[in-house]
């Protein structure tokens, strides 16, 4: 029997290390599962939900707006060191994108398309495609044959918010035309169940369930000569002084350069890019610490193993502090006054292994068990 095509439905055209690794996670869990030929579908945008009048703007215009609120603030000529650093990181992930053989798809409809992983289901945000009803399912029989999720996240949307905007119904309604329907989380889980009387499966984000781990075995060097600590961040994020002051105190204390991943701040020694997206993975691997406020920055410290102490925020509550708990790490969680105690001890990733293995062997039997239908 020929094995499905399948079609990924995500947001891997996104600028983010954790979202190319996720995408091309989910391609080889597939392919390692049952799948033929593994494709990525673009997302059809939607209306948006949230007023930005700055967003609506074309990009070069929102550079120019920038660079203005810079000058007067007297910040130029590091918004512009910025601005350079982002475009280094932009080209870097796009570079990498052929691989994931992005654009290309099949002369015949999908035998299966996969909606997730990442925040496919977040459609409050302040993105570019809005609300897209295909992202919960509206896709026409023309396009593919069957529909399932895979660890789908509603972020930090929550019903409250689909009611405002009066899309509850219609999104439940598109949710019932999914065949499986599975998300990364309990916030999720809880909004799917409200909207449709169905209970999801929970599994594990892509990157957690595929591990990377020959690839990390494969970095046998470091990619820097002196000891170091990782930020790894959204930028502008970790803006409060005493979480700077704790970061700067703790790498100066145990003499680490701090280097900023994804991120350039003027308070780190150096901002890297790293060659290739799973690059990011040998740079983690060999750091002495890591903090993050991320959720794949959580995971990359997860698989490669590091000491690393993670900052919540109420943007990604629902999802982090869940997966924290999930393998028992939840005292990985960090806030300024405590981050030098969090990393004074290395994480004890025994029970969590332990957990992971479950987990991968899940997501195995779900994968499978759709793609065999």
């Amino acid at each position: 029997m020929a094995k499905p095509t399948v079609g990924i439905l995500s947001m891997q055209r996104v600028i983010n290390y954790g979202s190319f690794l996720q995408a091309y996670a989910l391609r080889e869990l597939l392919k390692m599962h049952g799948a033929g030929e593994v494709y990525f579908v673009d997302i059809i945008p939607g209306r948006i939900l949230v007023d930005n009048p700055v967003a609506k703007k074309n990009r070069w215009t929102r550079y120019w707006i920038r660079l203005r609120e810079l000058k007067a603030s007297g910040m130029l000529i590091s918004g512009l060191k910025t601005f350079i650093f982002f475009r280094k990181v932009e080209r870097s992930i796009k570079k990498a994108w052929p691989e994931l053989k992005i654009g290309e798809h099949p002369d015949k409809p999908y035998d299966l398309v996969v909606i997730g992983s990442d925040e496919v289901f977040n459609c409050t945000q302040d993105v570019k495609w809005g609300y897209s009803r295909q992202l919960f399912g509206d896709i026409p029989y023309s396009v593919a044959r069957k529909i399932f999720s895979y660890a789908g996240s509603f972020g930090y949307t929550d019903l409250d918010k689909l009611k405002k905007y009066k899309i509850d119904s219609e999104i439940g309604e598109n949710l019932k035309k999914i065949s499986a329907i599975s998300v990364r989380d309990e916030n999720s889980a809880s909004i799917v169940e409200s909207l449709t009387g169905i209970s999801p499966a929970i599994h594990i984000d892509p990157v957690l369930a595929y591990g990377y781990q020959e690839e990390i075995e494969s970095f046998t060097t470091s990619p820097y000569t002196k000891p170091y600590m990782i930020v790894y961040s959204y930028q502008d994020r970790i803006n409060d002084k005493n979480e700077i002051d704790a970061i700067c105190n703790y790498a100066r204390q145990n003499k680490l350069l701090l280097i900023s991943i994804f991120c350039r701040y003027d308070w780190c020694d150096k901002d890297v890019v790293p060659r290739h997206p799973i690059e990011v993975l040998r740079w983690f691997k060999y750091a002495k610490c890591v903090i993050t406020d991320t959720f794949h920055g959580t995971i990359f410290s997860i698989i490669t193993k590091s000491n690393f102490a993670t900052l919540i925020r109420p943007s990604n509550l629902n999802k982090l502090s869940y997966m924290l708990e999930t393998f028992a790490l939840g005292n990985r969680e960090t806030t300024s006054a405590l981050m030098e105690k969090t990393l004074s001890t290395h994480p004890d990733f025994s029970e969590c292994n332990s957990i992971l293995d479950t987990k991968r062997h899940e997501t195995k039997q779900y994968i499978s068990r759709i793609l065999e239908k």
